[in-house]
């Protein structure tokens, strides 16, 4: 159990009430009990009457919704992010306790002592795995590579040579990093179409406190390295194709893909399934919208947004049947302005 005073001072916040009052779990306002936590970030609705109704024992809240709540509060600024910080001390990272016994470690490897290797799991020649990384069970670590201090590496985990990852960061399970690319050029010799690979020469460059979600993939370069900048956040099932580069505290949800030697900026925000087409270039504090389809560079900050929100079947047969009727339409305008005689252009004082 944890003190609401020790959760104030991690969540840079302070309290009303005993700050030795313990609780035992963070909870949503709903379901809280009276060892939980809550937190209120302001609301509408049923939402709104949870702070009144909860059972938690303590929550954390802005000073001006202090008085709704009768019991311990802890008083912060952003309670969404005082709960972010405070969730940190709900998930301890796992003990390192040394290589398994049925891990395989490479000649010429440097392993900290101080590091963890779960069962079964491979680290290759050359490679570094630093102070406090914690490598789960059946992970591999080709050769060359170096893994910074306390990075969390989940079970199942494919890590190929010539990678680099950051301190501070947490690799979910199934996470592809140092595949090759998706790289061929066509042979038409003899009439035919045949396609030869191109091999990738490049690595990956993973900053400091970067996020990868579960089964994500993130393709080594062709001759340059693929990048990740320091503190990007990538949901589950994104694609990064080889020679990307991602700018500083980028984040992306589930689904994103982004092909091969695009550029995106610092600060960018990537909505589910959003899709950034080869060799685009996209500034720093771009949002692009869920399902946004970026087919030219974007130079210029703020939101983007592309594709047609679900309607009723009917609704949109009708409007792609005007969609396909598009350049007919744009070929009749076009001949009746030729036929109409522009009207003279309109000025002078007395307008």
């Amino acid at each position: 159990m944890i003190t609401i005073g020790e959760i104030a001072a991690a969540a840079g916040g302070r309290v009303e009430g005993d700050d030795a009052f313990r609780v035992r779990r963070l909870s949503s306002l709903k379901n809280a009990e009276a060892d939980s936590l809550a937190f209120y970030a302001g609301g509408r609705g049923a939402k709104d009457r949870a702070l009144e109704t909860t059972a938690a024992g303590a929550v954390m809240l802005r000073a001006e919704c202090a008085q709704r709540f009768p019991r311990h509060r802890v008083i912060v600024e952003d309670a969404y992010l005082a709960y972010a910080r405070a969730s940190a001390l709900f998930a301890p990272p796992p003990k390192n306790c040394g290589a398994h016994k049925t891990a395989a470690i490479a000649p010429n490897t440097s392993v900290h002592k101080d590091a963890a290797l779960g069962a079964y799991a491979v680290v290759g020649e050359n490679s570094v795995i630093e102070s406090g990384v914690n490598i789960g069970a059946h992970v591999t670590v080709g050769a060359d590579c170096v893994i910074g201090r306390d990075t969390t590496i989940e079970s199942g985990v494919h890590i190929g040579a010539r990678t680099r990852i950051g301190a501070r960061c947490r690799i979910s399970s199934g996470v592809v990093i140092g595949a090759g690319g998706f790289g061929y050029a066509e042979n038409s010799a003899g009439g035919g179409v045949q396609w030869e690979r191109i091999e990738q020469l490049g690595g990956v460059r993973i900053g400091d406190d970067v996020d990868i979600g579960a089964n994500t993939t993130i393709d080594r370069g062709a001759l340059d390295d693929t990048v990740i900048g320091d503190g990007v956040k990538l949901d589950n099932h994104i694609q990064i194709a080889h020679n990307v580069r991602i700018g500083a505290h980028t984040i992306m949800a589930g689904c994103a893909a982004v092909a091969g030697s695009a550029v995106i900026g610092a600060r960018c925000r990537l909505g589910g399934r959003a899709s950034v087409l080869g060799h685009l270039e996209i500034a720093d504090d771009v949002h692009i919208h869920a399902d946004g389809f970026v087919a030219t560079s974007i130079f210029q900050a703020g939101e983007y947004s592309s594709l047609i929100s679900a309607q009723p079947a009917e609704k949109w047969r009708k409007t792609a049947a005007h969609i396909r009727r598009l350049e007919q339409l744009a070929e009749k305008v076009k001949r009746l302005q030729r036929a109409c005689p522009q009207p003279p252009e309109q000025g002078g004082k007395n307008q």
